[in-house]
């Protein structure tokens, strides 16, 4: 991966920013941060952040609204059956094993239909064994009216016949009758993943390989069916249910506004009185909006949904009535607040580090023993463009390099600027990360754009063109920019659909892991003076490291310096670059000095569960 000629010192402009209400100083309050360099924008809403413990990147219904065009809808208590039958096929079905080979003999076109249809049948087998081979209800609602069983047919004995069909086991009838089944089953799993990041892990790219090879023309044909369906959101689901003014109702932001207990800028724990006073303010407007809004609507016949037939050969649209119910209403807000709280939680490490780079380095004096100032292990950087031929269809490339140490060569007040724009970046894609999933979504399943199945240095991966997320992620780098106020280090190329970001899949999972390796850093910080209150642990810690300060001083300056070194496979300067760094950086931390106090601090990895 190319890297720019390591840029010279950077001018910065001292920007006093205006502070309302500001209280008296007193040594209860959190420390003041002491060099403000950057021209950012800061609302009302943030400002008062500090003083309260409900925090939001979502500060006005205007915002809510547009968010909750990306936000999924939660489970209901029969899709959460049928996650767990689509959880159990996926643990058993080894398609990516079977497909995603270099083979030269055998039909790769028969291989996959042969996956998608072993797939399809172990989850038939499953929901029947598991009294789950009903459709959800709107599902078996759809199916009624597509087969004409409202007492106007013509034909009764059509009409019965047809009735028997809606209602008969999915196991008696023929698999493409079921195609509104799997289409369900599929599209539970996927919004299960947007919903809960961290779940199926193991099993979600197999769902995504498996859906992704059913959407070309030539799979489609053979099944004579589409598995795909469009994932159900907040927004248009309230919008069919004619509840669009429930998006335009101001108590809806306090009602699913995240409630913290502690402070993301400072990490100081929230009193429990200040904290319950948040949560029973929440949930008396939450249930203040859900008996309002089920008076109103619930119990009645709404418009008929348009719905798209996937079945039939023709393009006809099909419609049918749709109940409210007191459940979607409360669904949908839950769904909001689920989608809040995944942001909130995401996005407060990366702030706290953001506050600790502030805090504790001065931007132009580097502090003795402190120094974040870099120089490149292997000398002049490799001019070898990402975007050449640096690796084959089915192999390495001789031209090719990964190696560890620092590839950058940067002052300590360039690696202060790198880093400050690098938290930056991030922050913006973990508020923006729900409208990433839907794109990666729709890039992954695109009937437009195919894959490659190539080598790219890391296996076998699928090769593909991620349109939709290269729009946002452009849009999010370019607001970064105008926010910095000063000049762009390092390179603002954006990998996607090449050798090192060969997917939307592995693009939206590596963004996935910031919060997950900033969160145990962070915590470790604020935990430092706790953990001392252990008298050994205290004289451990002052005959390895002199003091408190000085312990954390060194973890901060190791990561900031040594976490956007440009290291690891692929690393630079690049935006994919810096996040490989860090994740080159958290493999490395057993060798730290410092990783036995890790360890007493309860720390236990990086990465997390899989299931």
């Amino acid at each position: 991966m190319p890297h720019p000629t390591p840029p010279g010192k950077i001018t910065r402009e001292k920007v006093t920013m205006p502070v309302k209400n500001k209280a008296p100083p007193s040594s209860s309050q959190p420390k003041t941060t002491k060099f403000q360099h950057y021209n950012v924008t800061t609302s009302s809403a943030s400002t008062s952040s500090s003083s309260s413990s409900s925090s939001s990147s979502i500060t006005n219904i205007t915002q809510l609204r547009a968010f909750c065009q990306y936000i999924p809808v939660r489970l209901s208590t029969e899709e959460r059956a049928l996650l767990n039958v689509l959880e159990s096929t996926l643990q058993v079905s080894e398609y990516t094993d079977n497909v995603d080979v270099t083979l030269r003999r055998g039909n790769k076109a028969r291989r996959i239909l042969d996956g998608i249809l072993e797939a399809c049948n172990i989850a038939t087998g499953l929901a029947v064994c598991g009294m789950q081979d009903s459709l959800p209800g709107q599902a078996k609602e759809k199916l009624r009216q597509k087969n004409g069983s409202d007492s106007s047919e013509k034909n009764g004995s059509s009409s019965s016949n047809k009735r028997q069909q809606c209602n008969e086991s999915l196991a008696s009838r023929d698999i493409r009758d079921n195609a509104l089944f799997f289409q369900n089953i599929f599209e539970i799993g996927r919004r299960n993943k947007v919903l809960n990041p961290s779940r199926m892990r193991d099993t979600y790219g197999k769902l995504m390989h498996l859906l992704q090879d059913a959407q070309s023309q030539s799979a489609a044909r053979s099944l004579g069916f589409s598995l795909y369906k469009e994932l159900v959101m907040v927004g248009p689901f309230l919008h069919d249910r004619g509840l669009d003014s429930l998006l335009d109702d101001e108590r809806l932001v306090g009602a699913t506004v995240c409630i913290n207990d502690k402070d993301e800028m400072t990490g100081r724990k929230w009193t429990r009185e200040e904290v319950t006073a948040r949560v029973q303010q929440k949930k008396a407007l939450k249930e203040e909006l859900v008996k309002e809004y089920s008076a109103k609507y619930c119990g009645k016949y709404q418009p008929c949904l348009d719905v798209g037939d996937n079945d039939d050969d023709d393009s006809e649209s099909e419609c049918y009535p749709i109940i409210v119910t007191t459940e979607d209403i409360q669904r949908c807000i839950d769904s909001i607040c689920d989608a809040m709280s995944v942001v909130e939680s995401n996005l407060a490490p990366v702030k706290r580090m953001l506050r600790l780079l502030e805090e504790h380095f001065d931007p132009t004096q580097p502090e003795k023993g402190f120094s974040l100032q870099l120089s490149s292990s292997n000398g002049a950087m490799s001019s070898r463009s990402s975007y050449s031929n640096g690796y084959s269809r089915f192999g390495f490339s001789p031209f090719g390099y990964g190696g560890g140490g620092a590839k950058l060569s940067h002052s300590h007040s360039t690696q202060y600027t790198f880093v400050w724009q690098s938290l930056k970046l991030w922050c913006e894609v973990q508020k923006n990360m729900h409208k990433l999933w839907v794109c990666a979504d729709d890039d992954l399943l695109s009937t437009t754009h195919g894959y490659h199945l190539w080598n790219t240095g890391q296996g076998l991966n699928r090769v593909q063109s991620c349109p939709r997320v290269g729009k946002v992620m452009r849009g999010l780098l370019s607001a970064t920019q105008q926010a910095a106020g000063s000049a762009w280090v390092g390179l603002s190329v954006i990998h996607l659909g090449d050798r090192d970001v060969p997917n939307a899949l592995v693009f939206i999972d590596k963004y996935t892991q910031i919060p997950r390796f900033l969160k145990p850093i962070a915590d470790f910080i604020d935990n430092v003076s706790e953990l001392c209150k252990d008298q050994h642990i205290h004289n451990y810690i002052q005959s390895q490291f002199g003091c408190e300060r000085n312990l954390k001083m060194t973890v901060l300056a190791d990561y900031f310096k040594h976490g956007f070194d440009g290291s690891g496979d692929d690393g630079g300067s690049c935006i994919d670059g810096r996040l490989t760094s860090s994740w080159n950086w958290t493999s490395q931390v057993a060798k730290k000095s410092y990783y036995h106090v890790l360890m007493l601090s309860g720390f236990q990895g990086f990465d997390g569960d899989f299931k």
